[in-house]
């Protein structure tokens, strides 16, 4: 098969040329070449904190990337360490305190955004997941169901091979997200389908802990599932997810990580990672609007695309040794393809394509 770590890197670069070319330029250009950069200040927004090895800090590394090139430009993350009660605040004092660009990983503050950007019409906005129609705000949406789905199709699959150290025989996997918000349901939504195809008749137990900053919580609930015979969990938490992927751990069962490489953080236990590549979002519309050249332009960030994808689960191959599955590897890579050529159509909530209302 060869080594699938090289595809997806593969992909990744070509999603950060395709996506400059809608920014007008490539990831190599410099402050000096486009000699445009004037004393401007970005700020990012995020639902979470910062080391959560998730969305927040690849958001964060694309506009440090940005500071990199452009000497007159100053980047400031906003975090959210009370969790909601901090989303509006945060984007209040960014949309006040002389920001000339405000982007917010809004999965589930989108319609605090939403809000908050009708209030200040000289400011512009970026969402990151949350589709929002002001002639002030740019959006971009990540196919997360592809990703998800990618995610059930391995978990329906694990689940059944009761030679695998930790899998039971009650065909029962997990979900846990924070709050319940269109981009959630996407991964819900295509991780359900993706157990219901290779496993037809799985149960998906699902849990909502309320936050994305509290790994406490997060731990205790993914116990609870656990406890209910769930041998494998895909975690949607953010900074939250370290308590879920401990559970697991402690528990002997599986899980997924999400947006940066993690299997080998949880080496044994994690079956691999779906990524999400947001350095590339904020870096090429934080490039946009410098060079005066944002679109408004509504974005799918999609699997063909290179926007996400999935680890080639070559750390939990080494910790399993003659206990991995290597036909569930081979199996969800044919599906990868399926869906990248468009041989095969994942459901996904429309919510968050801006197709229908919240």
């Amino acid at each position: 098969m060869g080594k699938i770590r090289k595809r997806i890197i593969s992909g990744m670069l070509g999603f950060a040329m395709l996506f400059g070319t809608f920014a007008g330029q490539t990831m190599v250009a410099s402050a000096e070449e486009s000699g445009e950069a004037k004393d401007i200040q970005i700020a990012l927004c995020i639902t979470g904190t910062l080391g959560d090895k998730a969305l927040a800090d690849t958001t964060w590394s694309g506009l440090q990337k940005i500071m990199e090139e452009y000497d007159n430009v100053e980047c400031k993350v906003f975090e959210a360490t009370n969790g909601a009660t901090d989303w509006e605040p945060n984007l209040i004092a960014a949309s006040t305190g002389g920001y000339d660009l405000v982007i917010a990983t809004a999965s589930s503050m989108g319609s605090v955004l939403e809000s908050v950007a009708a209030r200040f019409p000289d400011v512009t906005y970026v969402s990151i997941d949350s589709p929002i129609k002001l002639p002030n705000v740019a959006s971009c949406t990540f196919c997360c169901n592809e990703a998800s789905y990618l995610l059930g199709c391995i978990a329906g699959m694990w689940t059944t091979r009761t030679e695998i150290p930790g899998v039971n025989e009650d065909k029962i996997v997990g979900w846990i997200s924070g709050m319940e918000a269109p981009i959630n349901n996407d991964y819900y939504i295509g991780f359900c389908a993706g157990v219901e195809y290779t496993c037809p008749g799985a149960t998906v137990l699902q849990s909502w802990t309320g936050t994305y900053s509290d790994p406490l919580t997060a731990k205790e609930m993914t116990k609870a599932l656990i406890s209910q015979g769930a041998d494998c969990i895909s975690p949607v938490l953010s900074s939250a997810a370290v308590g879920a992927h401990e559970a697991c751990q402690e528990k002997g069962v599986y899980s997924f990580a999400l947006d940066t490489y993690q299997d080998d953080v949880y080496p044994g236990t994690v079956i691999t990672t779906a990524l999400k590549d947001g350095a590339i979002v904020t870096y090429n519309y934080a490039k946009d609007f410098i060079e005066g050249k944002l679109s408004k332009e509504f974005r799918l960030l999609n699997l063909s695309m290179g926007a996400m994808d999935i680890t080639d689960m070559a750390e939990i191959e080494v910790v399993l040794g003659d206990k991995f599955p290597a036909d569930i590897k081979e199996k969800v890579m044919e599906i990868r393809q399926q869906i990248i050529d468009g041989e095969l159509e994942v459901p996904y909530n429309p919510v968050v394509r801006g197709e229908a209302e919240n």
